[in-house]
């Protein structure tokens, strides 16, 4: 059954009438659609889910008509990739991009500003969670909507924890209890380790101390994000639990692999535990992995994690084609769309009505443990900073981890060493 077009949607929509052939590649045809160009950077189940989102709005509406591709890219590659693509036209109207680049991106004078659009009272802005709406707001302009929020629990396998005579983890375990159970979990003749830590460089070893520090009373950075803290006696007792865990007790699998096989490794049931969010809660059933779910392991009571808003960015080609971005994602991420991505995908409600949708019970018991993960957020009260040299203080920081972890470096002098790099990069201006 055809949907009518939405009041948001509508009331932002113009009549199509480009000639031009955008930089990016689209048509736009006189009297036709205004046409315009996602890059969504999801993969397997994600991406059939947005495909076939795309697909029933392409159904539905006349006005517009959305060119929909991975960009050739996972969304860890998205920023590069927008990059190079703005230097050259190329760059798409919409765009998936993680919200800790937002102060990067914003930047360009090809990021649109959707200011005048989410105050129609029809978007329901306030819909979103503040958090969402403080992570595409940077200097005062919008720069896309919500996509996704998260935040990071454990998981872990049932039958492997059994096996080692352990109970599964209350929800006020510590870091010690982690460290002891990830010890007795691991079999090295077979292969199975208590869990796993990525060593290649990306934003996902680091993301996953920071709620450690945090816990431990430290920072990322200073208050007026001008130097390096992560380089306290916090951020180093936190390394130092993954060198211990990782170089003396050998029960962390070091993933040295772009690719990351961490997930892999948790669904062949090789880890106990795993450190992740809810977007691999749908490849953990269809694997059929009997897992549980649990917020991470505390610091004297306090189970602070991280979340990671992220955002459908949208860039300027020409005010028609802003507008009809604008529209698209308007439908795209109101409660009736989002319930079917979230059932598809086990993603977390982005608005708080969402919970009122009717099915919202079926999604529930649909992804055993997203309850756990949906109030995990309430122990999300941090971000990372929003500073646009972040990307590379991440890489100065994942740099540190891999050589500690790998037995090449002690905690305090390998932080130390990312602490002075992240030093001079905010030192530069405009950092």
């Amino acid at each position: 059954m055809r949907r009518a077009v939405t009041a948001a949607a509508a009331a932002l929509l113009l009549p199509a009438a480009l000639t031009a052939c955008g930089g990016d590649g689209t048509q736009q045809r006189a009297g036709g659609p205004v046409e315009i160009l996602m890059w969504h950077g999801q993969e397997d189940t994600s991406a059939k889910s947005i495909e076939r989102l795309v697909a029933t709005y392409n159904q539905t509406h006349t006005d517009v008509k959305v060119q929909i591709t991975s960009g050739g890219v996972t969304a860890d590659g998205m920023l590069p990739k927008i990059t190079a693509a703005l230097t050259s036209d190329a760059h798409p109207d919409i765009a998936y991009l993680y919200g800790s680049w937002a102060p990067n991106i914003a930047r360009n004078p090809k990021t649109a500003d959707l200011t005048p659009y989410i105050k129609d009272p029809a978007v329901k802005w306030d819909d979103f969670w503040a958090g969402e709406r403080a992570t595409v707001t940077v200097g005062g302009k919008v720069i896309g909507f919500p996509a996704v929020v998260d935040n990071m629990v454990v998981l872990y396998n049932k039958k492997l924890l059994a096996k080692a005579g352990l109970e599964p983890p209350s929800k006020d375990w510590t870091w010690d209890d982690f460290r002891a159970m990830s010890k007795r979990a691991t079999d090295a003749q077979k292969g199975v380790f208590g869990t796993t830590w990525p060593i290649s460089g990306g934003e996902e070893a680091v993301w996953g101390l920071w709620p450690l520090v945090w816990q431990a009373g430290g920072e990322i950075l200073t208050a007026d994000n001008k130097k390096a803290a992560f380089n306290s006696e916090a951020g180093r007792r936190s390394l130092d639990l993954l060198r211990a865990m990782a170089v003396d007790d050998k029960s962390v699998y070091l993933d040295s692999s772009p690719a990351e096989k961490g997930q892999k490794l948790f669904e062949s049931g090789r880890l106990a535990f795993f450190l992740s969010g809810p977007w691999v809660l749908p490849d953990l059933q269809a694997a059929g992995v009997d897992y549980g779910v649990v917020q991470l392991p505390g610091t004297a009571g306090n189970h602070e994690t991280i979340s990671g808003p992220d955002t459908w960015t949208v860039f300027e080609h020409d005010e028609r084609r802003v507008k009809a971005s604008a529209a698209f994602l308007a439908w795209l991420t109101a409660p009736e769309q989002q319930l079917q991505w979230m059932k598809d995908t086990g993603s977390l409600p982005i608005r708080a009505s969402i919970s009122q949708q009717p099915g919202y019970g079926d999604y529930l018991k649909k992804y055993p443990g997203i309850d756990v993960i949906s109030g995990n957020l309430a122990n999300a009260k941090r971000v990372r900073p929003p500073t646009t040299s972040y990307p590379r203080i991440s890489s100065f920081v994942a740099d540190a981890i891999a050589r500690t972890l790998l037995g090449r470096a002690d905690a305090k002098s390998a932080l130390d060493e990312a602490a002075a790099k992240t030093d001079a990069a905010l030192a530069v201006p405009g950092s």
